[in-house]
């Protein structure tokens, strides 16, 4: 019909009841039809995975580069940034699966900055939080139920990461710095956790790391080509809305409360929690930010001992002992 784009009404208006014989026609097709007939050339927005295929199918590190720019912040919003950091760490998984060489990808598609700063946010996030109150402890989570499934852990079965978890919580410390542990002080150093037993901890600590070095436990902080990734343990913390760095702050808030006695000053808490913690949270008030939703515990008739002293009482046998078990730890979650 010679009918183009900048045809006129009046030209396509000529033609109109053969158009409209066909327009029937036309919307009697499907969707796949009408699409392998005329392709819709608008750019239609692709997922982290097809960007990951794409770059595979193309070889091509600024199409890495591309991408990733285009994954990450537009602009320094905190929500953001946080967003677009995890945006991009699914991105390098996707590429990872696509056979997409390490190289490449910590050159082209990681960004630092971003990184750095996603986790500045989330950092001053939690510790606003915990101020304001907001940490809450999950039900699962609780002191009773925590207590109670570590002091059932049978150390003659297979362990899971259920036990991980708990062992990690009862543990409670930031492992990292145990690095800078003096190995020559000859005074065994304080070491404070859920278990008031010294050698229970040792027994349960020992036990899940043997687990993972042999492989009958997924390594929580590292893949098997030795790349560092906490994938696995953070999906089954997941649905209790926590991390694995929230889990240790709750296991330290249980750890004052187990050693704090029945009516423990603010001067004492503040002492358990330095010892407990190790990190910046330990300026805040223990007692009056104790997180709430956490009062089962509380009214159980089953509560945990309790000290009379107002000096933390759980100490290993011998500062070698201490510092191993420090340093396994520390493998934990180096």
């Amino acid at each position: 019909h010679n009918l183009t784009a900048d045809s006129t009404p009046e030209q396509l208006r000529k033609h109109a009841p053969e158009l409209n014989v066909q327009l029937h026609d036309w919307k009697a097709r499907n969707k796949e039809q009408i699409e392998a007939l005329v392709p819709d050339k608008r750019k239609e927005k692709l997922t982290i995975e097809e960007r990951a295929k794409y770059c595979a199918k193309t070889g091509d590190k600024w199409d890495i580069f591309i991408h990733s720019r285009d994954i990450g912040p537009k602009s320094n919003d905190d929500k953001e940034i946080v967003a677009s950091c995890s945006w991009l760490s699914l991105f390098h998984n996707e590429l990872l699966k696509v056979g997409v060489a390490c190289e490449l990808i910590d050159t082209y598609a990681k960004d630092s900055n971003v990184t750095t700063a996603s986790n500045k946010i989330q950092k001053k996030r939690t510790e606003r939080d915990v101020a304001n109150n907001q940490l809450k402890i999950p039900p699962y989570f609780s002191l009773e139920k925590g207590l109670k499934r570590i002091q059932n852990i049978d150390t003659t079965n297979d362990s899971s990461l259920q036990d991980l978890a708990d062992i990690m919580m009862m543990l409670c410390m930031r492992p990292a710095e145990n690095k800078e542990e003096n190995n020559d002080n000859p005074e065994p150093r304080t070491f404070l956790v859920m278990e008031k037993n010294p050698e229970r901890a040792r027994t349960l600590l020992i036990w899940i790391q043997e687990a993972i070095k042999a492989r009958k436990l997924g390594d929580p902080t590292f893949s098997e080509n030795g790349k560092r990734n906490t994938r696995a343990f953070s999906e089954f913390l997941k649905p209790h809305k926590i991390t694995p760095k929230i889990l240790r702050k709750i296991g330290g808030k249980h750890a004052c409360r187990v050693h704090g006695g029945p009516n423990p000053t603010h001067q004492h808490l503040d002492l358990l929690n330095r010892i407990v913690l190790r990190h910046k949270i330990v300026r805040l008030d223990a007692r009056k930010n104790y997180a709430i939703d956490d009062t089962e515990s509380e009214e159980s008739d089953s509560k945990p001992e309790t000290s009379d002293s107002s000096k933390p009482q759980i100490q290993a046998s011998s500062s070698s002992q201490t510092i191993e078990m420090d340093l396994m730890l520390a493998e934990i979650d180096a």
